[in-house]
């Protein structure tokens, strides 16, 4: 199902790119990280959803961090401030970007439309995601699953730790990842948000006790 908003396939402000480009190559595979001479300002918007406040980091390339957790404006600018020029917030200049969330929530949109700048993950963690970002609205999968897709049988604990460093959840839906015994896994955003994203896709799970973050966790195949 398509986004109900005009514009949503656009990234909104001075520099728009269209969404048109093919999903399976916005994702860029460089393991160059952030920095002065690579990335010279993040535009960033937040809005307030069921799972809580989320911040959306944008580079001239793509949408390059969505966070879950987030305490603060505050602190969402201080952890790219070490490593980019400028940070600055740009609510008008990313609607599109928001509205395609919203939509999502609403359960008005079920594939995002959005181009990717993620050259600060390396080469195994693109692989997980460029798969991970295959897994349909309503679909489920696990993390053994993931590592045979990827031709790299056994390594379910490694798309567990790659998942859990997918620097945008929800746009590449991780949390429809589970363990292979039914269980709900781990979730970069926390358990609880995991919970609230798979029963809005129509998956029943029992609630977590808390919003504890199985970090150290070790997903099952």
């Amino acid at each position: 199902m398509g986004c109900c908003h005009r514009g949503c396939g656009r990234l909104g402000g001075r520099h728009r790119r269209e969404a048109s480009v093919p999903y399976d190559v916005v994702v860029l595979t460089s393991r160059r990280i952030f920095d002065r001479a690579g990335c010279s300002a993040i535009r960033f918007t937040s809005l307030e959803t069921p799972v809580g406040s989320i911040f959306i980091g944008v580079t001239d390339a793509g949408v390059c961090d969505v966070s879950l957790s987030e305490a603060s404006e505050q602190s969402y600018r201080a952890k790219f401030l070490r490593r980019v020029p400028e940070v600055r917030r740009d609510d008008i200049g990313l609607v599109a970007v928001a509205h395609q969330v919203q939509a999502y929530f609403s359960g008005a949109l079920t594939r995002f439309e959005l181009p990717l700048d993620l050259r600060h993950v390396t080469p195994f963690t693109v692989r997980v995601l460029r798969e991970t970002r295959k897994i349909q609205f309503g679909q489920l999968t696990s993390y053994g699953a993931i590592a045979v897709r990827i031709g790299s049988l056994g390594s379910s604990r490694a798309v567990g730790g790659a998942l859990g460093r997918n620097p945008v959840p929800i746009i590449i839906p991780c949390h429809r990842v589970i363990s292979a015994d039914g269980g709900i896994g781990g979730f970069t955003g926390g358990l609880r948000a995991k919970w609230v994203l798979l029963g809005l896709e129509g998956h029943e799970f029992t609630e977590p006790a808390g919003d504890c973050r199985p970090s150290g966790s070790v997903p099952r195949a």
